[in-house]
């Protein structure tokens, strides 16, 4: 199955020089995957508006069905996400009644004015739609150019989950409808290179499917399994691979213990 692909791009000197764990990166690649996109390609970019345009240039040049992009929406003179989309797209920033007026209404909740720098957030590339932030001043917006659906959000996690859970997701949802299946499952008793060639072996029958092994990562013990597909082929495969790998590693690897994983 051809899954409708993606691309996360992430804006700000913080996250290139250590100071910032690039968290959003992490929740929006994960909440994608479930909804059924291919994500291709993470990115981190520093608060260049040249540097950051030409790879926007060659990021619309690659056609994703979706460009999510967070940080560098606020009023400071480093927020640059959408002066550098205009300069790699052509559109034109202008001022959007709808995005001005929750600034307002967001700076008035705290006694404080609109100035230039605040004024700023409400210049959105001609055509956009607003993505309502109910949690900080900076809205969000949506537009589609070139065919690629592209979201600019903020940079901080909590704002960027608001406007994702309440104006994205379920948008996401209905375009895709082919939502991730996934099971996971535990062996203990081995290490993860005697797994490898049952795994590949299986592998080779469905070749549609995410078959993972992985070191455990809550309780440090044993070897994670992880499979998962789309849509309802994916979970029927899903389901039949999970049963097979398990009868191969009983039959062939005496000394281990499988348990279910409920997360």
């Amino acid at each position: 199955m051809n899954l409708p692909t993606a691309e996360i791009v992430c804006l700000g000197n913080e996250l290139l020089i250590g100071v910032t764990v690039n968290t959003n990166a992490t929740y929006i690649g994960d909440q994608l995957t479930k909804l059924g996109y291919e994500v291709r390609r993470i990115s981190a970019i520093r608060d260049d508006v040249d540097l950051a345009a030409d790879f926007f240039i060659e990021l619309i040049s690659r056609k994703p069905s979706l460009t999510i992009i967070t940080g560098g929406l606020g009023p400071t003179y480093d927020d640059i996400q959408l002066e550098v989309l205009s300069k790699a797209t052509g559109l034109e920033l202008k001022e959007n009644q709808e995005a001005i007026l929750q600034i307002k209404n967001y700076y008035a909740k705290k006694n404080l004015k609109i100035t230039k720098e605040r004024r700023k957030m409400g210049f959105l590339p001609e055509g956009s739609e607003v993505l309502e932030n109910n949690v900080g001043g900076a809205p969000g917006c949506y537009f589609k150019y070139s065919d690629i659906d592209f979201y600019c959000l903020p940079g901080v996690p909590t704002e960027m989950k608001d406007i994702f859970a309440n104006c994205i997701r379920s948008s996401l949802k209905e375009k895709t409808k082919n939502e991730l299946y996934e099971e996971k499952f535990q062996i203990f008793g081995c290490v993860e290179s005697e797994l490898a060639p049952f795994i590949n072996e299986i592998k080779t029958n469905y070749q549609n499917l995410y078959i993972k092994s992985h070191p455990a990562y809550k309780d440090k013990k044993g070897i994670v399994i992880h499979i998962s597909g789309t849509g309802e082929k994916g979970k029927e495969e899903v389901v039949n691979a999970k049963k097979m790998l398990q009868e191969v590693f009983l039959s062939n690897l005496s000394s281990i213990n499988i348990q279910e994983m409920k997360d």
